[in-house]
């Protein structure tokens, strides 16, 4: 089983890694739909095989702690990471808006309407690209590597899907690795597509002053 199962996941992986590396090469810059698009594909092809991930993947890996304590302790410690860069982005935010155009441009950009909207709108999106790496291609690669090297390839996985925008891929980078490591410790994906929707929303408003609501509102129209 073990030598026919790491037989198999390198078959998908190499299959899933050439297809992506096509992909962005031929497409380095997209529309955000396409992203979307793509990703609710994989999540349909992921799903179809999930039982298979749980039950002869993950089942490598069981879990040292009761789900109670696992699900607190992921909140806990997500918590503590997640609040104070959201409070970075918001002097950050206050500060690049002051300098644009005084208080009503710091206010302005911290105070967007929007943003509670488009956290709402993002928290889906934030899931689905936890579920497809935390729990899809992190296994998958504990499987075949060390623990160490596996968090840190599946949190630089999620950041190239951010390119070709450096600034958003490093900050990825980082948060993706963070999840990542959260989840192969505490198997719990709400807590991390929470941090991921309010440091993404967080982000793009107040440190890039991009209105994302209204980015999605004019791919729709």
């Amino acid at each position: 089983m073990g030598k026919s199962l790491r037989h198999r996941i390198l078959i998908e992986l190499f299959v899933l890694g050439v297809l992506t590396i096509v992909f962005l090469a031929l497409f380095p810059k997209r529309p955000n739909y396409i992203d979307v698009l793509l990703a609710l594909f994989a999540l349909c092809l992921i799903a179809s095989n999930a039982r298979f991930t749980k039950n002869s993947v993950w089942a490598q890996f069981p879990p040292k702690k009761d789900l109670q304590t696992r699900v607190r302790r992921s909140y806990l410690l997500t918590s503590a990471v997640t609040v104070p860069v959201i409070l970075a982005f918001a002097a950050i935010g206050l500060a690049l808006g002051y300098r644009e155009s005084g208080w009503n441009g710091a206010w302005a950009r911290f105070l967007n309407y929007h943003l509670p909207v488009a956290f709402a709108l993002y928290l889906p999106w934030a899931l689905l690209q936890q579920f497809l790496f935390q729990f899809y291609l992190l296994g998958r690669l504990l499987t075949l590597f060390p623990a160490p090297l596996s968090v840190v390839a599946t949190g630089m996985a999620y950041s190239l899907v951010h390119l070709p925008d450096i600034g958003v891929t490093l900050a990825a980078a980082a948060a993706g690795i963070f999840w990542t490591f959260l989840y192969r410790r505490y198997r719990v994906l709400l807590p991390l597509g929470l941090s991921h929707a309010l440091l993404g929303s967080t982000f793009y408003y107040w440190v890039y002053g991009h209105d994302l609501f209204m980015v999605w509102k004019e791919m729709l129209q």
